[in-house]
């Protein structure tokens, strides 16, 4: 959230909705800017967080599993140095329309309720269906 958030006022990153999952991210994005450019050093700057978070907390109970699957992410992609957290590329798709634009906001904030992680797409934190999301200030509605 705190890279989202760095995007958003120092690289131009507009955000019209999100949902961040365990293991994945939606977002409806723009910018003036060049968004891959904005997308790349959004995912090197939190690899290398989540590399250091995961690897100096001893309570992490997958975390010898975890540093081991990023190694060898990293090992089998002649782009990377040692690790890999991110796949490579975005998928992005270009929205046309406002309607376009709700429609693929509102599949994205079912993930949650598909995952069986809530009933409602607002109860869930990381989310810009929940009103109380971590970046409600910057969300362009």
């Amino acid at each position: 959230m705190e890279n989202l958030r760095y995007c958003h006022e120092d690289k131009g990153l507009i955000i019209y909705g999100y949902i961040l999952m365990t293991n994945h991210l939606h977002m409806i994005a723009s910018s003036a800017h060049s968004l891959p450019a904005i997308l790349r050093d959004f995912k090197s700057f939190t690899s290398k967080k989540l590399y250091l978070l995961i690897r100096n907390n001893p309570k992490e109970s997958r975390r010898k599993w975890m540093l081991n699957e990023f190694r060898k992410a990293g090992n089998r992609n002649k782009m990377n140095k040692s690790i890999q957290i991110w796949e490579n590329g975005y998928y992005p798709t270009a929205l046309y329309s406002n309607q376009a634009i709700s429609q693929k906001i509102e599949y994205i904030h079912q993930n949650p309720v598909r995952a069986g992680i809530v009933d409602e797409p607002e109860y869930y934190h990381y989310s810009s269906a929940n009103p109380n999301n971590p970046l409600h200030d910057i969300l362009v509605l």
